[in-house]
């Protein structure tokens, strides 16, 4: 009985992402210039062609590196950004991700070298006029 049920299903049918996948790959060995497949097979290519044409987002400059943020950005204050890497204990290099950071100054601390600074700045004479 299950030999009968096998035998009258028609043949699996081929997705279209697999298909999209599979002609790609059989174009690239052919020597023609590979395709891109992520932006067929994303969603965001059935998008109307007026949304596929809006201006692209809008890229932010890491305040560290001072190089442009084209993935994922650290957002510090309004207008302050850094890549997940730049955003490190100015004394020690620590990744400050899951952390938090502390201002002395410009420039940022993890909790430690933050009260080392803040330490060491009230401990200092202020100048006198």
């Amino acid at each position: 009985m299950l030999q009968e049920n096998r035998e009258g299903r028609a043949a699996p049918r081929q997705s279209s992402s697999f298909r999209l996948l599979q002609e790609a790959l059989e174009a690239e060995e052919r020597g023609g210039t590979p395709a891109i497949v992520p932006s067929l097979l994303s969603p965001q290519s059935s998008l109307p062609t007026s949304r596929a044409l809006a201006t692209p987002p809008k890229l932010h400059t890491c305040e560290k590196c001072s190089t442009s943020i084209t993935n994922q950005a650290v957002r510090i204050q309004e207008g302050r950004y850094r890549h997940p890497g730049c955003y490190a204990c100015a004394d020690c290099g620590l990744n400050l991700r899951m952390r938090g950071h502390f201002w002395v100054g410009d420039e940022l601390y993890c909790e430690k070298h933050a009260r080392q600074r803040y330490s060491a700045r009230s401990a200092a004479p202020s100048p006198r006029p």
